[in-house]
C-alpha cells in the first residue's frame, strides 16, 4: 500500500486523491515540539483527522525525533525523551492508526563504546515492547545515520518474538550512509521490514525529492524489494506536496515500476 502526508490546510484535497487510489495516510504534524506542547491544539488536529472517517488500523504516524535520545545516559533528557515516545503513541492510537515510526536513533560515532551500544540495545528494545502493549500498536525503528544494518538487525533479533514490532527502512537515508551496499540491508533487515520511507536525492543530502528527480536507483531497490518478498510493505512517499506526489507516481508507472 501506498502511503502520502497529508496537509491539513488541504486536507480534503489528500482525502480525495487517497480515497481514488486506496492510499494511507502517515501523520507528520505530531513530531513537532511546538504542537506537543500545546494540549488543546493537538485535540483539535486529532478531532479534525478523525473528521475524515479514515478506516482504522490502516495508517501510521511519525513519532517525535527532535533531540530524542531516550538511551541518554542524562537522566532527564532519557527521561523527557520516554515521555515524548509516550505522547506520540498516545497520539497514533487516538488517531486510529496502526503503526507509529520512531528513529532507531544510534549515532554512529558513539556506537564503538559498549557501554553506549548496550544501553542503546537495552533501552529501545524495551520501549518498543512497552509501547506496543500499553497502546495496541506495532512500533517501528527507522534507520537514520546508521552506516549498515548490523546495529539495526541485532536489535530487531531481540525483539523477534513482538509480533508489534518492525523496521521502517528509509531508502534515502541507507543510500546517504556510504556505508553497506542496499543488497547488505536488504539481505540482514528483510525479516523485519514492515514499512518503507521513499524519497529522492542526489546521494549528498537528505533532499526528499519526487521518486525520479535523484539519482537513486529505484528499478533496483524495487527489484530487491520483490526478491526478498516485501511488495505487500507499506510505503510512504515520504515527499510534502500534491505536485510532488503526482510527479512521483509518474515516474514509478513509466518506469514499469508500479502498475
Amino acid at each position: 500500500m501506498i502511503e502520502i502526508i497529508p496537509e491539513i490546510d488541504r486536507i480534503e484535497e489528500y482525502a480525495e486523491l487517497a480515497e481514488k487510489h486506496a492510499f494511507g495516510f502517515e501523520y507528520n504534524d505530531f513530531f513537532n515540539p511546538d504542537l506537543l506542547d500545546e494540549k488543546a491544539a493537538i485535540g483539535e488536529r486529532i478531532a479534525r483527522y478523525r473528521e475524515l472517517g479514515r478506516p482504522e488500523k490502516t495508517d501510521t504516524m511519525h513519532g517525535a525525533f527532535f533531540d530524542i535520545v531516550p538511551f541518554s545516559w542524562d537522566s532527564g533528557i532519557s527521561s523527557h525523551s520516554q515521555y515524548r515516545m509516550q505522547q506520540s503513541a498516545e497520539i497514533a492510537a487516538e488517531l486510529g492508526c496502526r503503526a507509529v515510526i520512531f528513529h532507531a536513533g544510534l549515532r554512529p560515532e558513539f556506537a564503538g563504546s559498549e557501554k553506549y551500544y548496550r544501553n542503546w540495545l537495552e533501552t529501545m528494545s524495551g520501549m518498543a515492547g512497552k509501547l506496543a502493549a500499553e497502546w495496541d500498536l506495532e512500533i517501528y525503528y527507522e534507520n537514520v545515520g546508521e552506516t549498515s544494518p548490523a546495529e539495526l538487525g541485532e536489535l530487531a533479533d531481540i525483539l523477534c518474538n513482538e509480533k508489534r514490532f518492525g523496521i521502517c527502512l528509509d531508502v534515502a537515508h541507507m543510500m546517504l550512509t556510504g556505508g553497506a551496499a542496499p543488497e547488505e540491508w536488504f539481505q540482514r533487515l528483510a525479516p523485519y521490514i514492515r514499512h518503507f520511507h521513499l524519497n529522492d536525492n542526489h546521494l549528498k543530502r537528505d533532499e526528499h525529492l519526487a521518486l525520479g528527480c535523484g539519482c537513486i536507483d529505484w528499478k533496483k531497490i524495487f527489484e530487491l524489494i520483490g526478491r526478498y518478498g516485501l511488495t505487500d510493505r507499506s510505503m510512504l512517499l515520504e515527499i510534502n506536496g500534491l505536485e510532488k506526489i503526482t510527479l512521483s507516481l509518474d515516474y514509478l508507472e513509466k518506469a514499469g515500476i508500479l502498475s
